[in-house]
């Protein structure tokens, strides 16, 4: 029997946001509605972005995805910084958050990027385009169904061995990695991802490697929050 070399389609980066206003406790009742939906990153999360970024610098990404929402935004504007060379930030909105309530629109590209001056909107997103989805965790299938089309995207634009980043947020990229396990319901198991927490699947050439076409190295590691970086 023939031995086929693995060939590899995309590496596939998921990185959840550092520590936000919101992760930290303070108290929502007394928050405005940009604060309660998009907050910023406490001084920790922006330390842990950084130390996020210093350990992935040696990896040169192809392409380097976030939400519009704030929080990621800034993780991935430190990961950004951490690059060998200066990279873009593609705004998807297909990445936002669960539970952005209806009447919260988004901050807009221009605060965007005064956080991220390489930001700009993906391919295939207009200035019409909603930057945010509205959605609630309880709508399973609306979650499974926006999830598979994250997948879709990612790699019908980068099926050519890149190395690709996704800044993302707890609930949303559980709901991306158990899409990419195959799961179209939600499992008796979940996920607990820490806040910079990466996650590393890579996309093989159907048939081309025996241990599955998709595998995951590793899931919310953590390792870069130690005093080592």
């Amino acid at each position: 029997m023939e031995n086929k070399k693995p060939i590899v389609e995309l590496e596939l980066y998921l990185i959840r946001h550092g520590q936000s206003m919101g992760n930290a406790g303070y108290d929502k009742e007394n928050l405005t509605l940009k604060e309660s939906n998009d907050p910023y990153l406490t001084k920790l999360g922006i330390s842990q972005a950084q130390k996020a970024g210093n350990a992935l610098s040696g990896i040169n990404f192809d392409a380097v995805y976030s939400s519009a929402l704030l929080r990621a935004v800034q993780t991935a504007n430190e990961i950004i910084k951490k690059q060998p060379e200066e990279k873009e930030l593609n705004i998807l909105p297909l990445l936002t958050e669960t539970g952005i309530a209806p009447e919260y629109p988004g901050a807009g590209m221009e605060e965007i990027c005064r956080i991220c001056p390489t930001a700009k909107l993906a391919d295939g997103i207009t200035e019409n385009d909603p930057l945010v989805f509205h959605s609630t965790i309880k709508k399973e299938k609306e979650m499974f169904e926006r999830a598979y089309k994250t997948i879709d995207y990612l790699r019908s634009h980068h099926k050519s061995g890149e190395k690709v980043a996704v800044i993302n947020h707890a609930a949303y990229m559980t709901f991306v990695i158990f899409s990419i396990m195959g799961y179209s319901n939600c499992p008796s198991f979940d996920i607990d991802f820490n806040n910079t927490g990466i996650t590393k699947a890579v996309f093989y050439k159907e048939g081309t490697n025996k241990y599955g076409d998709i595998v995951f190295e590793y899931i919310n590691a953590t390792n870069h929050l130690t005093d080592k970086y």
